[in-house]
């Protein structure tokens, strides 16, 4: 699903664009039974593939090197949804093709991308429920007015986003409205709400994703 679920949305978000690594990059959330999060952002083979080999060397610097010191655009991306605690960054390879984990963790999934949402001019909303053995996430996408233009670290990360799942660290998903959960353990958006998504883009309705899960067998 490689660069699916972040470039639906930047179709409906105005952005300024300019030029990128070429690199793989997915966004993990290690989910808590009780809605905490721990977002982990991977980015791996990174490398510029410009031909002239100053702006190369250039392009590359300007990633590995804020990487080296935890300020490149993941970590200021986490930061921005108000972390509990430090984000951390772990550059694996300082090499190219360069390879970078960033990770930062959230007291509630719902609020950390609520803020997402809000930052990058997203117009969406993430709520939690629980109820008897069952907590539910539901996030909701309004496409029924013009999205406002953005341009912040939450914008970045967001247009970055290549691959993305959700994985139970207890219990198991135990439905998943828009979501494929094949093992109950991860789950990932489904094609089938992607072209539902780009359909509800075109015809300027809402549309939402559900994930519900439980610790009881």
């Amino acid at each position: 699903m490689r660069n699916q679920v972040g470039m639906l949305l930047v179709l409906s978000v105005p952005l300024v664009t300019g030029a990128c690594l070429q690199k793989d990059t997915g966004h993990t959330l290690y989910l808590s039974p009780d809605g905490a999060v721990a977002w982990t952002i991977d980015e791996s083979g990174a490398f510029s593939d410009q031909q002239d080999a100053g702006q190369r060397f250039a392009e590359e610097q300007g990633y590995i090197g804020p990487a080296l010191i935890g300020a490149h655009v993941a970590a200021q991306g986490l930061q921005a949804l108000g972390p509990d605690g430090l984000v951390q960054t772990q550059v694996l390879r300082d090499q190219r093709p360069y390879h970078v984990v960033t990770t930062a963790s959230f007291s509630r999934v719902d609020r950390a991308l609520s803020r997402m949402f809000k930052d990058a001019g997203v117009r969406g909303t993430a709520t939690l429920e629980a109820l008897d053995h069952r907590t539910t996430l539901r996030i909701r996408f309004d496409f029924r007015k013009e999205w406002p233009e953005r341009e912040n670290a939450g914008t970045a990360m967001l247009k970055d986003v290549d691959n993305l799942s959700v994985v139970i660290t207890d219990g198991k998903f135990i439905a998943g409205g828009g979501f494929d959960v094949p093992d109950r353990r991860r789950a990932v958006v489904s094609a089938e709400w992607l072209a539902a998504a780009e359909a509800a883009i075109e015809a300027h309705q809402e549309i939402e994703l559900v994930l519900s899960w439980s610790v009881w067998e």
